[in-house]
């Protein structure tokens, strides 16, 4: 892996994760376009990290109301906690138990359905959004749309699929305005970004480096940056349009793929 490709890669995963498009699968799609080599665990230990970090900053504000009414015991925080707990859960059963066969799923056929049929999903959810009425916000969620949230990521270990696209379109399915389905996606991102990048890690750590570390410095920051970027963008995007550009997107490449690398 050179610099270079480590700066288009970094970039990728920072842009891909947080808009509803599949990191996953771009991840994927980029090396089998340009003949590149499969990325390492160390580069995606990286720019997981990197993303991570990414989240924490451009949700700040979010984080620290929340830590803030935690320290004052406002009933509404350790809800919203629990919230994100249980739409966690079902991912991290799912690839425990089914991650050999998620794994074995990592192909372009596979990724351009997903991509086409989570795009058309994630367009019907956005219409369904459109006639819902203005919802109460973070703190307004509900046990339902929290776990129905969270059974939907599980679909999202499959590439192509795209885990903010899918929570976000379960999100929206079960009321919540756009700009909350968001916000509570990109929170969510959290637990889900951190647990994938340790059990990366500890493979790393048995494994050793496979990466240089200019490289992996490159591809980190690329991350980072781009992550920030994306999250911004989002929420300016859909508090003055809607998601039908990405779902479109979505389909456009999806039909492309199956055309030429089918």
């Amino acid at each position: 892996m050179t610099i270079v490709h480590a700066v288009v890669l970094g970039a990728v995963q920072g842009i891909t994760e947080f808009l509803p498009i599949s990191s996953s699968g771009h991840l994927i799609i980029f090396p089998e376009v340009f003949g590149w080599e499969p990325n390492g665990m160390t580069f995606d230990v990286a720019v997981h990290v990197a993303t991570l970090l990414a989240i924490v900053v451009a949700m700040r504000s979010d984080i620290v109301d929340m830590v803030r009414r935690l320290l004052r015991h406002e009933a509404s925080a350790p809800r919203l906690v629990a919230f994100l707990a249980i739409a966690t859960v079902p991912a991290v059963i799912a690839g425990g138990m089914f991650g050999d066969w998620f794994d074995g799923v990592r192909t372009i056929p596979i990724i351009a359905t997903s991509l086409i049929v989570w795009g058309i999903i994630l367009a019907v959810a956005d219409r369904v959004a459109a006639r819902a009425k203005p919802g109460k916000g973070l703190y307004g969620l509900t046990w339902f749309q929290a776990l129905f949230i969270g059974l939907v990521q599980v679909f999202a270990l499959i590439p192509g699929t795209s885990r903010s696209g899918s929570t976000m379109s379960a999100g929206l399915l079960t009321g919540l305005d756009r700009e909350t389905a968001a916000r509570f996606s990109f929170l969510l991102a959290i637990p889900a970004i951190a647990g994938a990048g340790l059990l990366t890690g500890l493979d790393v750590a048995k494994a050793g480096l496979d990466v240089g570390i200019p490289e992996l410095l490159a591809g980190a920051v690329a991350a980072f940056i781009s992550g920030i970027v994306a999250i911004k963008f989002l929420m300016f995007v859909i508090k003055r349009a809607n998601f039908l550009w990405f779902a479109g997107y979505r389909i456009i490449l999806g039909l492309m793929l199956l055309l030429f690398l089918g």
